[in-house]
Parts: structure tokens; sequence; C-alpha cells
């Protein structure tokens, strides 16, 4: 049996959540069985855990007394907070596994000794914590990850602040660096301004939110020549995709069932939705879980040469994310960003859209080149079909969760009509 049909099995006959879907028959074929199942959003998932999600016959107290589980929660970037049952073997081995679409990080993460920095908010790094103002050696985990990050904004930092994570990075000598693309943005011209050039490392992997073409750029800017790689995962199912050296992302096959899903009412048939099914975790069970992203598949095979069952072309963000052309016309997160792209001066910036033409952005100017915020004006107006109004502005504030949101429309609920065709 496949790993798919023993997870469908699996929930179907044991998992309080799935007990009016059928079980896979004898010879019947995963995709027949999987579609079976309902796809679950986070409000079901709210109200399901965890009674609904602990197998029959297992002990959740049990479990948590042993260690063998936890509870953790998501940031919540997407809606509410969540909570799931956390097995840290699990996410470490299929994290691992994760890495293996791009030759450079799959063989610098199997190395003895390997060392990673992560640079996130102080309140997502799984299951750990790290605000206030801790040393250095009390943010090392194992001897092999050191959290960088104490301040839950970036905008908070201070040059010492700044200067201490330079200083760190060269003390550790980290091989990979870990980041949100944001925070590294942020501290890399921060950086620059300070004239530091802190530790090369290998490479540096983006993951925890959408990473902005400014963004990039910053960090371009204090790593030149390190590959920066972009990685897509979440608390709730782990490390699923991963760009390769071609910038195609390539799923994470034994750990992850991934289902690109059409758009409902035929909406943008380039894009889908993404469902996920963790494999191989008798905790973990989701089926068919709506991570509320968008995507573009490539239809193509990869220029990299590898053979997957499932290629994503790029990540084009969260649906919530979206935005409406003044016409009424879907434009994804990515769009957006795309159109801002060449914006030189620019380090970070917030578009909300309140009405069918009536957008403003906050602008933020790296400080080291000079930002003209017409031509950010004159670019989204290509794209929006109506003029936003413009704010050059110091920062913009964190979401609650401590992440960022680049985009988005607050006079319609583009998560419900971007939702999955049934």
């Amino acid at each position: 049996m496949s790993a798919l049909l023993e997870v469908l099995d699996h929930c179907a006959r044991r998992v309080p959540l799935y007990r009016d879907v059928a079980p896979p028959a004898p010879g019947e074929p995963a995709s027949a069985a999987l579609a079976r199942f309902p796809v679950l959003r986070r409000p079901r998932l709210l109200r399901a855990f965890p009674k609904e999600l602990v197998p029959e016959g297992a002990s959740l107290s049990a479990a948590l007394a042993s260690g063998e589980i936890s509870f953790v929660g998501t940031s919540g970037t997407g809606g509410e907070r969540v909570q799931v049952l956390w097995s840290q073997p699990w996410w470490d081995t299929q994290e691992l596994d994760g890495f293996a679409p791009h030759a450079l990080a799959w063989a610098a993460v199997r190395e003895p000794g390997y060392r990673e920095a992560v640079l996130t908010t102080p309140t997502c790094t799984g299951n750990l914590c790290h605000v206030g103002d801790l040393p250095m050696t009390e943010r090392i985990d194992d001897d092999r990850v050191l959290f960088l990050n104490q301040k839950v904004d970036p905008a908070l930092w201070s040059d010492r602040d700044a200067a201490r994570m330079a200083d760190e990075l060269d003390a550790f000598q980290p091989v990979g660096l870990e980041a949100d693309p944001a925070y590294l943005a942020y501290l890399a011209v921060r950086w620059a301004r300070l004239g530091r050039t802190p530790h090369q490392p290998r490479f540096v992997e983006l993951s925890y939110e959408q990473p902005s073409a400014r963004h990039l750029a910053a960090i371009a800017r204090v790593f030149p020549g390190v590959p920066v790689i972009d990685a897509y995962g979440s608390t709730e199912c782990g490390f699923m995709l991963i760009a390769c050296e071609a910038g195609r992302y390539h799923p994470n096959p034994r750990w992850h069932h991934l289902e690109l899903a059409p758009l409902a009412g035929g909406l943008r048939p380039e894009l889908a939705r993404l469902l996920i099914t963790p494999l191989g975790n008798r905790w973990l069970n989701l089926v068919r879980y709506d991570s509320g992203d968008l995507v573009r598949p490539q239809p193509e095979a990869c220029p990299c040469g590898r053979a997957e069952p499932l290629l994503v072309a790029s990540l084009e963000g969260r649906a919530k994310d979206a935005v409406l052309h003044a016409e009424g016309a879907v434009l994804t997160a990515r769009e957006v960003d795309a159109a801002l792209a060449p914006v030189a001066g620019l380090l970070h910036y917030r578009l909300i859209q309140a009405g069918p033409s009536t957008f403003e952005v906050d602008v933020v100017p790296d400080e080291l080149d000079p930002l003209d915020p017409t031509e950010a004006r004159d670019r989204l107006a290509a794209l929006l079909g109506a003029e936003p109004r413009v704010r050059v502005v110091k920062s913009v504030a964190v979401e609650p969760s401590g992440k960022f949101r680049l985009s988005r429309a607050t006079h319609v609920d583009l998560d419900v009509r971007l939702a999955v065709a049934s």
C-alpha cells in the first residue's frame, strides 16, 4: 500500500474528523479514495483540535506526558492561530529531506557539524521563543542552531542590535542562514549603512513568508554571490516545497502529497490553490488541508532535470493577500510585487485596497538609494487600473504574528472568492 493510501485508510478508520468518509477499497487508486475526503479549511481545523484529530485507541495525555508529541501554535498570518500536534522527530526528518532538490543546500545540511543561524520574529521559530535580552549562549539550540533576533518588529532594531547580530554571525560561522525575507532585508540595509560585511554563509534559505523582489535586492547587497533559496512550508504541515537552482519549486514527496486544485468559477485558470496531505505522521491527521496559498503550476519539465510528479513555477501568495483590478480582475500578491520590483531605493511596502478603485500604498525607503514615490505610483497604476495614493513612511507595522502582509483588499473577502472548485 502506498504511503498516501496508508494515510487515507488510517484517517478514515481511526480519526474522528473523518468518520463519515469511506476508507480505500481493495485495489482502489489513491486518487479516487482521496477525492472522497472534503477540503479541510482552517476554521474546521480550529473546531476539530484536538479531540477529533486524535486516532481512536491512542492516548493524547500519555503521548504528551512522554514527550512523543506536544502542542504547537501556528503564527496566524493567514487567519486565526491554530494548534497542531507536533512530533519533533517527524519534523526534523521531513525538513532535512525537503532540501534534496537543491544540490548545494542538500550537500551542506547533511555535513557533519552543520550549523545554521535563524532570523525571524522571535515568536515564530517553531516551538521556541527568544523575546527579550538573552545572551548568545541561551539562544543556541543543540550547539548547531543560533537564533539571532529578540525583537518582534525589525523597525525597532537599534544600530547596536544590528551590530550584535553581525558579531554573532561572525562568531558562530553558520553554514546556512534561514531567514524571514523581510527581516533579513531590514537587517541587510542596516548593515550596509553601518559598513558591516557579516559572515558569508554557503547559502541563505528564505521561509516564513513570501519574499519581495525588493527584499531580495537588499539581501543580495550584503551577501553577494551567496545562493538565496526560497522554501515553502507551514507549522501545520511541514517543509513542502523548495526552489531548485533553476528557480522552480519541487515537492517533498516522501512526506507530503500535494494537490494543485483549480479555483471556483473558472477564475484565473492558470493558477491553483494548494492542498496538502502530510505523510508518515500518525498524529498529524490532516487530509487535503487548504493552506490558503495560490500557486502557478509548471506544466513543462524543469530545466534542472529532476523528474517530479508535481512542479510549481511560482508561489503567488495567499488568496487573502490578492487584490482586484479596478475592473474586477484578480491580481495576486506576486503580481503586485512584480510591478514594484524595478523601483530603486524601495525596501518594503504595504498596499491596501479599500474599494474597487481605492488603493493606498505605504513605501519604506532603504535610505541607500534615492526613492521616487511617483515611480511606485505610476507602476502600480498601470497594474491596478487606478492611481493609488502613495505615502513615504519610516516603517509599516508587523501583523500580530510578527510577519508582514504586503497587500490585501479590505472591501471583499478574496479568500472566499478564490476558493477551491467543488
